[in-house]
């Protein structure tokens, strides 16, 4: 299934001075200011920063394939509606970008579509116009949340709605002109607190007005941002409907009736938002939109729906599927397709829609999404910094997985002392081990490129989160026998964490399920139960020393106490590392998560998983 984006904007490269063609002030006018950079201005007010891909499809594409969307439904940028102005002006101005956006999906190679403009202050107007767009190529029309006063609930502009279902338009309805601008003068309030109350307003108005119950079922109307506020106030407006006869106006049934009569785009930015939405609007209802190319759009398109809990048909429809029914796209798309096969672009062995790729095998893009700097602006260093670590993190998920294999293994070599099997399979996951292990070691050859001036350029943003925090980390200590339950305290503030931490604790570590296979084995003889942890120290060190003393008859074993003493070894070897990549970038400073930074580090170095195997070989000395 395609991947469609239903919300994001376009501006031309240039247009005519609207001001001089209309003979009124405060039109808007693109500043270009650099190679591939422009501002919008309105009048001689200052609107917005653009760059290329608002109107270049060579970069709007190559940003698509980042972002692995397939398709994108492109629509004017509210400033352009001229709701306010004459209509003869507000039609021009309309006529002129709604021809512009085609011209640029002409070069779009089949993967740009788009909504019209229409001035909406002149319902004759803004129907004639929509018939002349959708003839032309146009898939629907995108239209403001209000005209002046008139919310959607205007008789005008219901019976526009109508003519689009009529026409088979699809309708995008996007905020602009915000309300209480007096109250929000500052800190892009409009914006972040204006735009989700007016897209709110919108639907309320349909509802209420019963305006939904008066319009055929055919109208196809999604609004922009997740419908704004509304899935977060609806059980607001349901208890005053039913108890409040004055707050039911006009419509036959309570507002959560109506769920099903529009749609919702998914530029929501928070994972709890978009679960909460698709849970209240249900996954058919929800398409992606990401308000691209500006800077309050999501960064990479799809990463958010891509990234959730969300089941994986639920992402489909959410990624396309919702948007092919939404568009009346199902023939087009396959057509597109066919096209681009046609031309080369896709190989015979191009997976069908749905069938797995390299990239969503791997989560491609959702993964490349996860680097997010916190400089402002970002430095360069800092994204290194993030990828080396989350690369550290990436190979603790490993060796936890392959440590507790290699428990699982010695655990049934217990229970059955005669099996070799279980022993080679748990030499083999310990050499995987010992190699990740090198690798981590060496990454700090890689940080060490790093000036101590470029790191302390963005530290202090980093405060208090600290390495000394990597829970998985924490978690591999425990597995491998040196637990610490102080060490729980730092975790609280993650459950989750704090959850398989306790749980690692409390459960035999390897060290433990080692020395209990030996002791099934009769290397090791019965600890009682009042020895001292030195009696019990020296027993498992005899045991390994009698390991090696017999190599004919137990090279197996042998094999699992050297990649043991390796694995430990490398461990150490990380941390003597750690402390010098810290002392070289910090010098003696404290860390970022409030330990002593080196000083507390060196403290760790005496610090080993396997202590018995490094007494045996002083045994074997004597």
């Amino acid at each position: 299934m395609a991947v469609i984006d239903i919300h994001n904007h376009f501006f031309p490269h240039s247009w005519p001075d609207l001001a001089a063609r209309y003979g009124s002030p405060d039109w808007p006018w693109i500043k270009h200011t650099e190679p591939g950079k422009a501002d919008i201005m309105v009048g001689d007010r200052f609107f917005r920063h653009i760059y290329s891909a608002c109107w270049d499809p060579e970069v709007r594409l190559q940003e698509m394939d980042r972002a692995s969307v397939d398709m994108q439904v492109i629509s004017a940028t509210p400033v352009l509606f001229a709701y306010e102005r004459p209509v003869d002006h507000a039609l021009d101005c309309a006529q002129m970008f709604n021809d512009a956006v085609l011209e640029l999906c002409s070069r779009g190679k089949g993967r740009l579509k788009s909504f019209c403009q229409v001035p909406l202050q002149d319902v004759d107007a803004a129907c004639k116009e929509l018939d002349r767009c959708m003839r032309a190529g146009h898939l629907g029309v995108q239209i403001g949340n209000h005209v002046g006063k008139k919310n959607l609930d205007d008789p005008g502009i219901v019976t526009f709605l109508h003519h689009c279902a009529d026409q088979s338009a699809v309708v995008l309805v996007h905020p602009w002109d915000m309300l209480g601008p007096d109250r929000m003068p500052n800190y892009m309030t409009p914006w972040t607190v204006g735009m989700p109350a007016e897209t709110q307003l919108s639907v309320v108005a349909l509802i209420l007005s019963g305006a939904f119950d008066r319009l055929p079922i055919s109208l196809r109307i999604c609004f922009a941002h997740g419908g704004g506020s509304f899935v977060f106030l609806l059980g607001r407006l349901e208890n005053a409907w039913h108890h409040h006869p004055v707050a039911r106006g006009k419509c036959e049934h309570p507002p959560s009736h109506y769920l099903n009569r529009f749609y919702v785009d998914s530029a929501v930015f928070d994972q709890r938002a978009l679960q909460f939405l698709i849970g209240t609007m249900g996954a058919n209802q929800v398409m992606l939109g990401s308000d691209y190319p500006f800077p309050l759009g999501e960064e990479r398109a799809g990463a958010l729906i891509r990234q959730s809990n969300l089941p994986r048909d639920a992402k489909a429809k959410l990624l396309g599927e919702n948007a092919v029914r939404f568009l009346g796209l199902k023939a087009e798309a396959n057509e597109g397709r066919n096209k681009t096969e046609a031309a080369g672009v896709a190989s015979p062995l191009a997976p069908e829609p749905g069938q797995l790729t390299y990239s969503s095998y791997l989560k491609v893009p959702e993964l490349l999404e996860l680097q997010r700097p916190q400089s402002s602006p970002t430095h360069h260093d800092e994204l290194l910094f993030i990828l080396v670590h989350q690369t550290y993190e990436l190979w603790f998920k490993e060796l936890l997985h392959d440590l507790d294999a290699v428990v699982a293994n010695l655990q049934r070599a217990g229970v059955a002392p005669q099996s070799h099997d279980e022993v080679y399979e748990a030499a083999r996951l310990l050499r995987r081990c010992t190699e990740i292990t090198r690798i981590l070691v060496e990454q700090f050859t890689i940080l060490e490129t790093m000036l101590p001036t470029h790191f302390l350029a963005f530290r202090s943003l980093l405060e208090p989160a600290s390495g000394f925090q990597s829970e998985q980390f924490r978690e591999i200590e425990f597995l491998c026998g040196l637990k610490d339950e102080k060490m729980l305290r730092y975790h609280r503030p993650t459950p989750e964490a704090y959850a398989s931490l306790k749980r690692r604790l409390e459960e035999p570590s390897l060290r433990d399920v080692f020395f209990g296979a030996l002791e099934a084995m009769g290397k090791l003889a019965a600890i009682s139960e009042g020895a001292t942890e030195k009696e019990r120290f020296e027993a498992r060190a005899r045991a390994v020393h009698e390991l090696y003393k017999d190599e004919h008859h137990h090279r197996d074993w042998i094999d699992v106490c050297e990649r043991l003493t390796e694995f430990d070894e490398l461990i150490v070897s990380w941390r003597l590392r750690h402390i010098q990549l810290v002392e070289r970038i910090i010098g003696i400073r404290m860390g970022t998560g409030g330990s002593a930074g080196a000083s507390y580090l060196k403290l760790t170095l005496d610090k080993k998983f396997f202590p018995e195997l490094w007494e045996a070989r002083t045994l074997l000395t004597e």
